[in-house]
């Protein structure tokens, strides 16, 4: 993703090896490399809370005690017929997703993609 001019630049400049890759590959490729992130989080945060309804726990126990995430505490929940709690449950799960992605990645992408003048496609 980094292009052949922007390379030979940094040659030119006398960049080489962990200082070429440092202060040129990286920098030119974070663009690319935060979106890669932001997609992997989201499969990522999905995956994690359907095996946890699978995984979670033990069936025959749905109790306070039950051990589990918050994917078996959705699924404890809804096996008790507690809707108050499923829903609570999912939307703690909607609340994590949303914040990790407007807060946390929107702060890396302001202190570094923004600032370097660079926008991600």
């Amino acid at each position: 993703s980094v292009s052949e001019t922007q390379r030979m630049v940094g040659r030119n400049y006398g960049l080489k090896g962990l200082v070429y890759v440092g202060k040129l590959l990286i920098p030119a490729a974070f663009p690319q490399i935060l979106m890669g992130l932001k997609i992997g989080w989201a499969y990522a945060w999905r995956t994690l809370i359907a095996a946890e309804l699978v995984f979670g726990g033990s069936i025959s126990d749905t109790s306070e005690g039950a051990s589990g995430g918050l994917g078996w505490f959705i699924f404890a929940n809804q096996m008790d017929l507690q809707i108050a709690h499923v829903f609570a449950g999912l939307f703690t799960v909607i609340l994590v997703g949303v914040f990790v992605e407007n807060v946390i990645f929107n702060a890396i992408e302001n202190r570094t993609v923004r600032r370097w003048g660079m926008q991600a496609r």
